[in-house]
């Protein structure tokens, strides 16, 4: 017996059928596939973004995923979904999305298209870094102080994570202070350029303030450059 669609009439010979329907009929009365209110946090400054949870470098193919992974598919089986970004800029990102695959052994097709708002949020490193967060201070004192500034703070920032920042840089009478998020960053920079230049640096800890019995230390590294040859 030929199944004839009871919502449309049109028979099995015509188009195919998921269960007693077509599959026309059939993906119109049944939601397969959800996408949820989507809202991307994005910080103006260093440019990563919000990916569940974490703050990550931004990429189309990070996004993509991101996207994917809250594309909710019920009943189908064998789900293969593609996405494409026809618009991205700082407000605003639009989305196409096919999602493939089988209900009942019948081959699926669903089109999706939609918008993600792009809410500017500084994210934590840069929140730190504009307001004046530092756990250690480089001196660099002796010949050449702004080359090398500038060759300390190149150094910094390759460190990566989330403390690896300059938030301030002072120029004294004697030199130039470089302001860095985290102690550990700055030690090992001083480290490279130790080595680099055969120089020893001079560290010092002060007591800043004592957290739940804890004691909180700031770390000053002074390197003097001697003059080139």
């Amino acid at each position: 017996m030929v199944k004839v669609c009871p919502s449309c009439g049109r028979t099995e010979r015509e188009v195919p059928f998921i269960g007693f329907f077509c599959r026309d009929c059939y993906l119109r009365d049944h939601q397969l596939v959800e996408v949820p209110k989507l809202r991307l946090k994005r910080c103006p400054l260093c440019g990563r973004a919000y990916f569940s949870g974490r703050w990550e470098d931004f990429s189309l193919d990070r996004l993509r995923d991101w996207l994917v992974d809250h594309i909710k598919v019920r009943e189908m089986q064998g789900v293969q979904i593609g996405v494409s970004f026809p618009e991205v800029d700082e407000d605003l990102i639009r989305y196409r999305a096919i999602v493939r695959g089988t209900v009942e052994g019948t081959p699926v097709e669903i089109p999706l298209e939609g918008e993600i708002p792009v809410e500017k949020v500084l994210c934590p490193r840069c929140g730190r870094a504009t307001g004046g967060y530092f756990q250690a201070i480089i001196q660099v004192r002796g010949a050449d102080v702004e080359e090398h500034a500038e060759e300390i703070a190149r150094l910094v920032e390759r460190e990566g994570g989330e403390y690896a920042f300059v938030s301030r840089v002072e120029f004294t009478k004697d030199g130039i202070d470089l302001y860095i998020g985290s102690k550990k960053v700055a030690d090992k920079v001083a480290r490279k350029i130790e080595r680099r230049y055969g120089i020893k640096a001079i560290r010092s800890h002060r007591l800043i303030t004592e957290i739940q019995g804890k004691r909180v230390y700031r770390l000053t590294v002074s390197l003097r450059f001697p003059p080139k040859d």
